[in-house]
């Protein structure tokens, strides 16, 4: 098959490779490229030994019948989205279904090859975990690449419980196809009103056009505070997310936090970073910060049917398609920002 084979930092040859057959192979025919492959490909990862073909949102063509946990069937030919984590199934984590928490975890593209290529095979775990999720007929492949980070995107939702409060006040920091997709969840399922700051201007637009209340600039941090506070009515957010690998969003949300706030720590960071917090401030503003990674079936499952409904629209967030020969190109874009989400759809 071809893939885009990846050796090492700023090193991808797209080239003939062998598929490491398993007993279930998906044919790809789209993989979108994550801003976390472009990092790899810059500066590798600790998770990542190559070579390796990287690729995790993926939307794949089953070659032959699947038959799943449930005792459900997925016929050959059948559209599916994947959910790219192969946990152990017997540590802790696994036995409480928090199967993206499992102590041993691996996942198709970062230990095993991804969706960068012709076929990918999917591991049995993944298969037992219900990770192959058919695709609704009315979402074409391209958006359907998307289904796995709206299912990230879903288990940050899920943490925050924004349902508990009515119309909850949000700030959302990161204009990234990320930032968009949290976006549409908070406003669509919670009802809330929405903020967006972000650094990039035909980002920030887009942003607008699908129904934040407010975008706010990020220049300087003291400044981009005090408007968001103002558009609080002072009184500070009651969500931020964090959906930006910049480490100064952190000291903004620790700004523009309200009391009894919840943060959400959605996007890594830097190897190695580390930030400074005020304990009290912690405490006495009873403010809770979270982590959120990765995702599990259910949540791709419940992707899969709110993008079918319309609850998000995901098309909103494919701005650019190429072909595997021009992986380079489809990273450059990814790292420089420029439109959203680019998708590799032609193999």
């Amino acid at each position: 098959m071809m893939a885009a084979v990846f050796y090492g930092p700023n090193d991808i040859s797209v080239q003939a490779a062998p598929l490491l057959r398993s007993q279930f192979t998906l044919k790809v025919n789209a993989c979108a490229v994550c801003g976390y492959d472009a990092r790899v490909f810059r500066n590798g990862h600790r998770k990542v030994s190559p070579p390796v073909i990287l690729g995790h949102e993926i939307c794949g063509e089953t070659l032959q019948d699947v038959a799943m946990q449930d005792g459900a069937t997925i016929r050959a030919g059948t559209r599916v989205a994947l959910c790219p984590i192969i946990p152990c199934l017997g540590c802790h984590y696994c036995n409480a279904g928090q199967y993206n928490l499992c102590m041993h975890l691996k996942e198709i593209g970062s230990t095993l090859d991804g969706g960068f290529a012709q076929y990918v095979s999917v591991p049995e775990q993944t298969i037992r975990i219900g990770g192959l999720v058919p695709v609704p007929d009315n979402l074409g492949d391209e958006e359907a690449s998307l289904l796995e980070p709206l299912a990230c995107c879903l288990n940050g939702f899920y943490q925050l419980n924004p349902a508990v409060e009515e119309r909850p006040v949000v700030v959302i920091i990161g204009d990234g196809p990320i930032g968009l997709l949290h976006l549409q969840l908070l406003k669509n399922l919670a009802g809330a009103r929405v903020a967006v700051v972000g650094r990039v201007q035909s980002r920030m637009e887009k942003a607008k056009s699908i129904g934040t209340d407010a975008v706010f600039e990020y220049n300087d941090t003291d400044k981009t505070a005090s408007d968001v506070l103002d558009f609080t009515g002072k009184a500070g957010a009651g969500i931020v997310v964090i959906s930006t690998s910049n480490p100064s969003a952190f000291e903004l949300a620790t700004k523009v936090a309200g009391r009894n706030s919840k943060i959400n720590m959605f996007a890594g960071m830097p190897a190695g970073q580390r930030f400074s917090l005020d304990a009290n401030w912690l405490h006495y503003n009873q403010v809770s910060l979270m982590g959120a990674f990765s995702s599990t079936p259910p949540m791709l499952r419940e992707a899969a049917r709110i993008a079918a409904e319309g609850t998000v629209n995901l098309s909103e967030i494919v701005t650019h398609r190429y072909p595997l020969a021009e992986i380079e190109k489809a990273i450059l874009v990814t790292e420089r920002y420029s439109g959203l989400r680019a998708v590799i759809n032609r193999f």
